[in-house]
């Protein structure tokens, strides 16, 4: 999913999640192909409001109708959406008391798109519990800080060209995980560097990622990790960012995190607290993360931890696993399956029913 994010300014920027909806089908000689900038919107999510019903929220926002066909190189359409978006949020915020609002626009890989508007009430401040923001400057070992931003900005002028597939991963030797990939020929002698550096400079990318007031820094430090060999080192090493200040380097903590526990696949690797405690963290890419990492915990745990997810984070899981956007219901539904032993689907009144039975039910 690509997501463009409406913050205090319009930010650009894309996440992709590391569970991908397949591929659409291939079109018959009988359709006829939208162009590849129309997307169909589907429409707008509120999440994490724990005082304002969501249809008094949904009142203030004022965007197209879902089904309206919207083409992201129309200038002036898109003008007009982004400035809905910000009038929207200004409502909001002047109707309302809100710690928090974030409104992003994703886009899927099937060419449909919606808003999500996340939010921390007033008085819930105890959902954004992050470090300070570090002060230092830590010098760039070997220059392998540079070398993964010079990867990346490859990577990205390759996937602009259409020389790269712009959804999914390509293949890498990081025992701990991919992020795009080397499989072209720009990008293949790129890789080597890595997995000779890292290991040699692990100590002090970890000082990156503790003590570098630069975020691109810490975030290019928390991607190279992924060339350690040992899951219980990756792990001790990412634990503190899950807390970082930074949303894209929390995303990349809770994101590998989970790759540390999948490869592993020996239970007590990851702590659950800290993953329960970013399941209410404020933004979609949080609790996504935080909820794929729970799957994996999960997969391999069972359903020791049943009675503390559900008393921890029983509530954010039964909200995101009624949301339209995959990123929320996917991993939750995945969870909440696992702890009920069945899966209620769509029918998020079986689920809060369950919730509340088994929530009253102490051993």
């Amino acid at each position: 999913m690509k997501r463009i994010v409406v913050g205090l300014a319009l930010l650009a920027g894309c996440t992709t999640t590391t569970r991908q909806a397949e591929p659409p089908a291939a079109q018959t000689a009988t359709q006829t192909a939208e162009p590849a900038s129309i997307y169909v919107f589907k429409g707008v999510e509120v999440f994490g409001s724990r005082k304002v019903p969501r249809e008094k929220l949904l009142e203030l926002i004022t965007l197209p109708a879902p089904g309206t066909r919207l083409d992201t190189k129309n200038e002036q359409q898109q003008k007009e959406f982004i400035a809905n978006l910000m009038e929207s949020k200004k409502r909001l915020s002047e109707t309302y008391s809100f710690a928090f609002i974030r409104m992003s626009v994703g886009q899927n890989q099937d060419h449909t798109m919606g808003v999500t508007v996340d939010l921390v009430d007033t008085g819930d401040e105890w959902r954004m519990p992050f470090n300070p923001e570090p002060k230092g400057e830590v010098a760039d070992p070997e220059g392998l800080l540079a070398a993964w931003s010079d990867y990346l900005k490859t990577f990205w002028k390759l996937r602009s060209q259409g020389a790269v597939p712009e959804w999914g991963m390509g293949t890498c030797r990081a025992p701990m995980g991919c992020y795009g990939g080397f499989d072209h020929p720009e990008l293949a002698p790129m890789e080597q560097r890595f997995i000779d550096g890292v290991p040699r400079h692990a100590d002090a990318l970890v000082r990156v990622l503790r003590e570098d007031k630069d975020s691109g820094k810490r975030m290019n430090a928390l991607m190279l990790m992924t060339y350690l060999s040992s899951p219980e080192e990756l792990v001790k090493a990412l634990l503190p960012s899950v807390r970082d200040p930074n949303e894209g380097v929390r995303n990349e903590a809770l994101r590998r995190l989970g790759s540390a526990q999948e490869v592993s696949k020996k239970p007590g690797i990851v702590p659950i607290e800290p993953v329960l405690e970013a399941l209410w963290y404020p933004l979609a890419t949080d609790r996504n993360k935080a909820g794929w990492t729970l799957v994996h915990i999960m997969e391999v745990e069972g359903t020791v931890h049943r009675q503390q997810i559900l008393d921890k984070s029983g509530e954010v899981l039964l909200e995101m696993a009624g949301m339209r956007s995959v990123l929320d219901r996917e991993p939750s539904r995945k969870v909440l399956g696992m702890l009920a032993g069945q899966d209620f689907g769509d029918d998020m009144a079986a689920w809060r029913r369950w919730f509340e039975q088994t929530r009253g039910t102490r051993p």
